[in-house]
């Protein structure tokens, strides 16, 4: 993620209504999962499993490019860019290995 000229905070990335609506469907699977929920977070959606995030989708704002979802995978933010709605399969499929881990212990709890 890009810094902000402060410093404080990423500057984020306007998202197309073709990418915030692909990201809409994704959302609306996501929110079938058990345990998930969503939170509106910087022009953002955050999914949560419980209460690990696992998934950053782009709503009104994006984190690295304009077409980039994010998800957790361990210690480490992922991205994954969605080009078209082709490539939803592939994004549920990264979603859903971070879903899996959002609940593991992380080495600071073992």
């Amino acid at each position: 993620m890009a810094e902000s000229a402060s410093g404080k905070r990423p500057k984020l990335i306007l998202v197309s209504s073709e990418t915030r609506r692909v990201c809409l469907l994704l959302a609306e699977e996501l929110l079938r999962w058990p345990e998930v929920n969503a939170r509106t977070m910087f022009g953002l959606r955050a999914f949560y499993r419980a209460a690990a995030v696992f998934a950053m989708l782009p709503d009104k704002r994006a984190l690295k490019t304009p077409r980039g979802i994010a998800y957790k995978l361990g210690d480490k933010w992922q991205s994954f860019e969605l080009n078209d709605e082709h490539g939803v399969s592939e994004a549920l499929a990264r979603l859903n290995q971070a879903y899996a881990l959002a609940t593991l212990p992380t080495r600071k709890d073992r």
